[in-house]
């Protein structure tokens, strides 16, 4: 109890100290934000494993870092360093540094007719009240959210018009280059009618001492909107990235999310989506990563609250030395949500003795005419395919990477975008030789 004490006046003080440096210090509409926002916080505290939906992910660790979120000034000159880890070189962007937009770094000239992308201090000056109501729900939802609402510092606004599209994969790119460093960032996307948008959100470390990144997402589609979202996590070894992403989908519209948590000490991601009107569908997948002592928990929240929707989630886990995983997905069907189809699948590939995943998946149907299934496996290497790969003369440590590359790129074959499937199929390949 002394240390939650310790750790909300730390970030208490952090809130007294650097709120007047922070964006919109001069809205007394955005500091009573703030200050509600921090209240919330206070009440809640950080999550422990009293409660069911962190009862697997112990955050004592984190709890003991004081990080400081003061602004900082990034150097455009580190591009240098980010520039040979970018999953997508050549594609258009928008840069944030340490928590900062830098507009030196971004390339945003020449975006289609009626797609807007813009940090949110931008947006937020004129569409505040808009902008804290998108927020409101995240704010309320964890403790972290909370946390983020109060002390938030940048953040990216994309919105797509009716009909609008962007053919080519937009980059959102997150880079953490100071240590002992709290982020609080935010990304919202707004797609109207029958509009089409790629995305790829990359978080990068290019530090391995301990840093906090907590990031909040909001995801609007509009009628027959298309979303394609792509999450490639791969922050630095002692690192803690915690993200909460809200979606809501109304009739016919498409979604289509791809989790890659790679690397980082801790990693904790809610994907939480809505399917609120008939003939809406997300297809939710994602592939994690562990090894040393590092830990990843995936929490997912698909529910179905129109008839006519369908889901589709597929989670796969690669744990190796002393590694720790959490899977807890959950699809509800509301009892209005008829003809619903649905399905749920969670797959772990165990390569040591010391690793451990927990999982749980989950189905709470309340209407009676639907298909759905759900289910989850834990195993090692299949004895069987390594021998027959070896009886054909592949070397032992060859035939178990082939293994294991075939189990994480079914993942990978399931994004839509060929340049972005292309070149996590490169990424995935180079992290599982080395």
């Amino acid at each position: 109890m002394q240390l939650m004490s310790d750790i909300v006046a730390h970030y208490q003080s952090q809130f007294a100290q650097h709120r007047h440096a922070w964006p919109w210090s001069g809205d007394h509409a955005w500091q009573a934000w703030r200050e509600a926002a921090w209240n919330e916080f206070v009440v809640q505290g950080f999550p422990s494993q009293r409660q069911e939906e962190w009862k697997y992910t112990n955050l004592t660790a984190l709890e003991k870092l004081h990080f400081s979120c003061e602004p900082c000034v990034p150097d455009p000159s580190i591009w240098d360093r980010i520039a040979p880890r970018i999953l997508l070189p050549m594609a258009q962007r928008i840069v944030l540094v340490d928590g900062v937009f830098v507009p030196q770094l971004s390339r945003l000239q020449g975006l289609p007719s009626g797609v807007k992308v813009e940090p949110i201090s931008v947006g937020a000056q004129s569409q505040g009240v808009y902008l804290r109501d998108l927020l409101q729900q995240a704010r309320q939802t964890t403790a972290f959210g909370a946390l983020n609402a109060a002390l938030v510092s940048e953040g990216v606004w994309i919105s797509l018009e009716p009909d609008a599209a962007m053919h080519e994969p937009l980059l959102v790119l997150h880079v953490t280059t100071v240590a002992h460093r709290a982020t609080h960032g935010v990304n919202i996307i707004e797609l109207a009618e029958r509009s089409k948008l790629t995305v790829v959100e990359q978080s990068i470390g290019l530090t391995d001492q301990p840093y906090l990144v907590n990031l909040v997402s909001r995801f609007s589609l509009g009628e027959s909107a298309r979303l394609e979202h792509v999450k490639l996590q791969q922050e630095g070894e002692r690192s803690y990235h915690i993200a909460l992403t809200q979606a809501s989908q109304q009739r016919s519209s498409q979604l289509y999310s791809h989790t890659f948590a790679l690397q980082g000490n801790l990693g904790r991601n809610d994907l939480q989506v809505s399917l609120q009107a008939p003939g809406a569908f997300v297809g939710m997948k994602g592939l994690y990563r562990v090894g040393g002592k590092q830990l990843q928990d995936i929490h997912t929240s698909i529910r179905h609250e129109s008839p006519d929707c369908g889901s589709d989630e597929s989670f796969k886990g690669i744990l190796a030395d002393s590694g720790r995983a959490v899977f807890n997905g959950k699809i509800y069907v509301a009892p209005q949500a008829q003809r619903t189809v649905s399905q749920q699948s969670n797959s772990n590939l165990l390569l040591s003795d010391q690793a451990e995943v927990d999982t749980k998946p989950q189905l709470e149907i309340f209407a009676d005419d639907v298909k759905c299934a759900h289910g989850a496996t834990v195993g090692q290497l299949d004895a069987e395919q390594w021998f027959y790969l070896r009886s054909r003369g592949i070397e032992a440590a060859l035939a178990r990477t082939l293994l294991i590359e075939a189990f994480a790129l079914d993942i990978v074959a399931s994004v839509p975008s060929h340049p972005v499937r292309t070149a996590l199929e490169e990424l995935l390949r180079g992290l599982i030789h080395e």
